[in-house]
């Protein structure tokens, strides 16, 4: 959603007056609404003036590398194209983004390991990983599981797309802890929900209760649906998703209503 966000807001540059450079207006844009950005080329086709002037836009490409979209969070890379875009003009002058047509895109994301682990141990994901609920089918159960802490979590990127996560389960009362180590490979159902293939789970090296192995199954797929997002007004649907040593690489399709901006 940040992405979407920070695509959105920046759209502003589309009500800048006639004569100023569009790409140079939009590349602007872009870098003031991220956390940070090492490299960023903007291409605006705007067809005429006429079209600026009713809000509108042939087409937006972004190519970015080493941008920050939130803090902590390093994309290596970030390459987006539009299909045309349709402002309410009477809306943009005053300084608000509102479509008037479903904005639709194509997204390609490349994420490195180092990249991601460094976001791993940053205040910023260690405070979002500890305020999840995690549901066990059992309301005491669940209220002891809330007890403990996360932390020193750790990706690997394995060949044949396949992820495994390590990180410490502590209860800090107590100072106990667990070493709890996730494996699993992935595909894409219908392009919107992550189904997890052959997941294993151990703790402090002892293969996991099979309750255990099914919560964490049920808990990551429904969460990573992505048609959480279509009652907002956002569609997106994966085209591409690979994981090797090197990088998990990304290709998405999003349409964004007009009604996500209302």
């Amino acid at each position: 959603m940040e992405f979407i966000s920070i695509l959105l807001s920046s759209l502003i540059f589309i009500g800048s007056p006639i004569g100023f450079g569009l790409d140079t207006l939009a590349e602007n844009a872009l870098r003031s609404r991220l956390d940070g950005v090492e490299d960023i080329q903007v291409r605006v086709d705007n067809g005429s003036n006429l079209n600026l002037l009713k809000g509108k836009i042939d087409r937006l490409q972004v190519g970015a590398r080493g941008i920050y979209p939130i803090e902590g969070l390093r994309v290596a890379i970030a390459d987006l194209e539009t299909d045309p875009i349709d402002l309410d003009f009477g809306n943009l002058r005053r300084g608000k983004v509102v479509l008037d047509e479903p904005l639709n895109g194509a997204l390609h994301v490349v994420i490195t390991p180092e990249d991601l682990n460094q976001y791993l141990l940053s205040p910023e994901f260690t405070e979002r990983l500890n305020n999840i609920e995690i549901n066990l089918g059992n309301a005491a159960q669940s209220r002891e599981v809330s007890r403990y802490q996360f932390s020193n979590p750790k990706a690997t990127f394995l060949p044949n797309n396949r992820l495994q996560l390590e990180l410490d389960l502590s209860e800090p009362s107590l100072g106990e802890g667990l070493k709890i180590k996730a494996q699993t490979g992935f595909t894409i159902e219908n392009g919107h929900r992550l189904v997890l293939l052959d997941p294993q789970v151990s703790v402090n090296d002892s293969e996991a209760p099979e309750q255990l192995l099914d919560t964490f199954t049920q808990n990551l797929g429904d969460r990573l649906s992505l048609r959480r997002l279509e009652e907002s007004g956002v569609t997106t649907r994966i085209l591409d998703a690979t994981i090797s040593p090197e990088q998990f690489d990304l290709v998405m399709w999003v349409s964004i209503a007009p009604s996500f901006t209302q």
